[in-house]
């Protein structure tokens, strides 16, 4: 084998741990949360519009208190000492982002027919999440820094 070619394989082989790693919590709870909705969706088969929206703000609930206890108890810092207080203050507040994110989705379902919802609603909704965590993250790391918010940066 060449150089090149070890290189290469050593290169996939972190790409692919970092991705499992990376990605293994999210993945395991993206199944749970979608087979929860299907077993609600068989006993209670027609959820309202406000249902579906309490439904993602009490999905992401367990992990806005369990991100507070962790910030609580560990002053910021999480177990492998990284000092992850941002990331930990940002996505305790990610009920914002996933209600913002579903109300745009409830939006455009009500204000579009004839599929474009389908293909319309999961764009926007992933958009206006990305963007609304993005701000959260920010603000988590502004308190983490322990500066505040006094305009624009100055190069």
């Amino acid at each position: 084998m060449s150089p090149a070619e070890t290189s290469w394989r050593r290169k996939l082989q972190q790409g692919l741990h970092a991705s499992v790693r990376g990605n293994a919590q999210a993945f395991g709870f993206s199944i749970t949360v979608t087979v929860t909705f299907g077993v609600l969706s068989q006993l209670e088969p027609k959820p309202r519009l406000i249902d579906l929206f309490l439904f993602a703000l009490a999905g992401v609930a367990a992990f806005t208190v369990l991100n507070i206890v962790v910030v609580l108890r560990t002053g910021g810092r999480t177990t492998d000492g990284t000092g992850e207080r941002a990331t930990l203050i940002g996505t305790a507040t990610d009920f914002l982002a996933v209600g913002a994110a579903v109300g745009v989705a409830i939006g455009t379902g009500t204000l579009l027919h004839n599929g474009w919802a389908w293909l319309l609603a999961p764009f926007a909704a992933g958009v206006v999440y990305v963007l609304v965590q993005s701000i959260e993250l920010a603000v988590g790391r502004e308190e983490a820094d322990g500066h505040t918010h006094s305009g624009p940066e100055q190069p």
